[in-house]
């Protein structure tokens, strides 16, 4: 812990492939969905029911260079999430549970080896929100997970707002479990395929519908005690929620599930990471939902990752907020209650 801090400083978003995920997907991969070629060296997966074969990016493996890591960037605790391509929405109901299960199994292994250091995150098959629900249950209760990731979107025309999501939201709210939503597409949109657009323009985009979605959809109405949090600090839709704002206030397409109210009110509650690449960024997602808002990120290991979080909060955030949003938050959130363990359990 720095000694001008009297919390420890937390990197809420990063992502992790267990070293024991790989070699048991080396090993017996089709048991899980996934199939897997090439050397161990440099193994490609395809998830079942998926047409997209990608190499598995190893740097997300290596625990030990991890932590070097966190201590060089002076970080006290990190959250590690599944690496996102894993979600496995395109497989069976019944492979998707045991490939999340396994997923959750490895990571929760990984935390246990470093309990000062390191926390998991969980991933659930979404594709059966029953499952779905199931698997975060024991992720809380038994396994000591703190949040959850989603991804933005499932493909086609599955997406956040569908009502049929509603029994996994509704034991994410009774769990108060954090739900981190996380960018995906199996199909980048036509024009992203290039430069790599399908990760610097995509990315932000998917959160950017899938909020108001989720918002017209009615989802926060029906849960509006769910925590949520929404990474790249928003997406693009911090810069442009006043066109958000207008349609609700002169559209009936908003209207159309009931929803009624100014959106900025539901936007203020929710969490965003810090993962902007700007300080003027920042400090204007700062304004607009709160400093009392953010939790400090890094996208720990790729390419695309701040490589100095702890810099870019002190750079965009008044030094007062400072020590919320470089950990004080992610410890308050991060704890789940004793009661809906308890509930949960029964």
């Amino acid at each position: 812990m720095r000694s001008d801090m009297s919390t420890p400083i937390i990197d809420f978003h990063a992502h992790l492939i267990p070293p024991r995920l790989v070699e048991t997907l080396l090993a017996h991969g089709a048991d899980y969905g996934v199939h897997v070629r090439g050397p161990k060296e440099a193994p490609l997966i395809r998830l079942e029911g998926s047409a997209w074969e990608k190499p598995v990016p190893l740097p997300l493996t290596r625990v030990t260079e991890r932590i070097a890591t966190l201590d060089r960037q002076g970080i006290d605790k990190q959250v590690m999430a599944p690496w996102i391509d894993f979600s496995g929405y395109t497989m069976p109901a019944a492979l998707g549970l045991r490939f999340a299960e396994l997923q959750n199994e490895t990571i929760a292994e990984v935390a246990a080896r470093y309990p000062d250091r390191l926390l998991g995150a969980a991933t659930v098959p979404m594709q059966d929100p029953d499952s779905a629900a199931r698997v975060l249950r024991r992720a809380v209760t038994e396994q000591g997970f703190r949040s959850v990731q989603v991804a933005t979107w499932f493909g086609g025309q599955h997406f956040l707002d569908d009502p049929a999501l509603d029994p996994f939201w509704r034991e994410a709210e009774r769990l108060q479990v954090l739900v981190y939503f996380h960018p995906y597409d199996e199909q980048p949109p036509n024009g992203t395929k290039d430069y790599f657009l399908h990760n610097v323009v995509n990315y932000p985009l998917q959160t950017a519908i899938a909020i108001p979605r989720m918002i017209f959809g009615g989802v926060f109405s029906r849960f509006p005690k769910m925590k949520v949090c929404f990474p790249h600090g928003g997406g693009y839709l911090p810069y442009q929620f006043g066109r958000i704002r207008r349609a609700a206030a002169v559209r009936p397409e908003p209207k159309v599930h009931g929803y009624h109210g100014d959106p900025l009110d539901l936007f203020k509650t929710f969490y965003f990471d810090t993962i902007v690449h700007n300080p003027a960024s920042l400090r204007f997602l700062a304004e607009m939902v709160g400093p009392d808002r953010l939790l400090m990120g890094s996208d720990y290991p790729f390419d695309m990752n701040d490589p100095d979080p702890v810099a870019s909060v002190r750079a965009g955030i008044a030094p007062e907020w400072q020590e919320q949003v470089l950990g004080g938050l992610a410890l308050q959130l991060m704890q789940v209650a004793p009661e809906a363990a308890a509930s949960a359990a029964e």
